[in-house]
C-alpha cells in the first residue's frame, strides 16, 4: 500500500481516485467496508455506516474511527462529528473525495513529486562528489507545508492557482537558523505530528 505524508498533495490526490493509502501517522484510507472501527463513531453515525455496509466502496479511517466513505453510487458520505485536533485536521482534507482526480489536485501532486526527484538527485550528486549539505540555507518548502496545511475543508479554485502558490513556496528561500525555517523542515512536522498523536492517543 502507498504510504505518504499525511498533508500532502499526493495523500489528496489518493482520495480523489478514491485509492487505498497509509500515512506516517494515523490517517489511512482503504477499500470496501472496514471492521474492526472504533467506539469514537456516534450511535448514529455508526448506525448508517453498518447500514451503508454492502455499497460501501471506500472508506477513510482517522485512527480506528471511520471518518468518510464513499458508496457504489458514488455518493461522499462525511458525518458532521468534531474529534480531536488530529482527527480534524484529517477531516480538513476529506474535500478531496469531491475534487477531479485529473484536476488541481493531480497537477499539484505531480509537482510535489517532480520537487522531490530533483531534491534526491540533487543530494545523491552532491554526495557522490563529496560535496557536504549546504549549512547555511534551507528550503522549507520542501515539505510544501505552508500550501499543505490548510484550515478548512473549501474546494481549491483552480489550477492556475495552485501552480502558482507551489512556484511562490518553492522560489523562496531563509536562513537555516530562522524560526520559519524550523517550522517547515521535515524533522520538525515529523516531530511535531508524532507528539499530537501520543497526546490524542492517551
Amino acid at each position: 500500500m502507498k504510504k505518504f505524508a499525511t498533508h500532502s498533495w499526493a495523500t489528496r490526490e489518493a482520495l480523489a481516485r478514491h485509492e487505498p493509502f497509509d500515512t506516517y501517522g494515523a490517517f489511512r484510507a482503504v477499500d470496501g467496508y472496514h471492521l474492526p472501527f472504533g467506539n469514537r463513531l456516534p450511535p448514529r453515525w455508526r448506525d448508517q455506516y453498518i447500514e451503508d455496509a454492502a455499497e460501501v466502496m471506500f472508506t477513510v479511517l482517522s485512527y480506528r474511527t471511520p471518518i468518510a466513505w464513499v458508496l457504489r453510487c458514488g455518493a461522499v458520505v462525511i458525518p458532521n462529528v468534531k474529534y480531536s485536533r488530529t482527527t480534524s485536521g484529517h477531516q480538513a482534507l476529506l474535500y478531496a473525495l469531491r475534487e477531479s482526480a485529473q484536476g488541481p489536485l493531480a497537477i499539484a501532486a505531480q509537482e510535489e513529486r517532480q520537487e522531490a526527484r530533483e531534491r534526491a538527485t540533487r543530494r545523491r550528486q552532491a554526495a557522490a562528489r563529496g560535496i557536504p549539505p549546504d549549512p547555511a540555507v534551507a528550503t522549507p518548502a520542501e515539505e510544501l507545508t505552508r500550501s499543505l496545511m490548510r484550515d478548512d475543508a473549501g474546494a481549491l479554485d483552480g489550477s492556475s492557482d495552485i501552480v502558482a502558490r507551489i512556484d511562490d513556496v518553492l522560489s523562496r528561500r531563509v536562513p537555516v537558523n530562522s524560526g520559519e525555517a524550523a517550522i517547515y523542515s521535515p524533522q520538525y512536522l515529523e516531530r511535531k505530528q508524532y507528539n499530537r498523536d501520543r497526546q490524542d492517543a492517551a
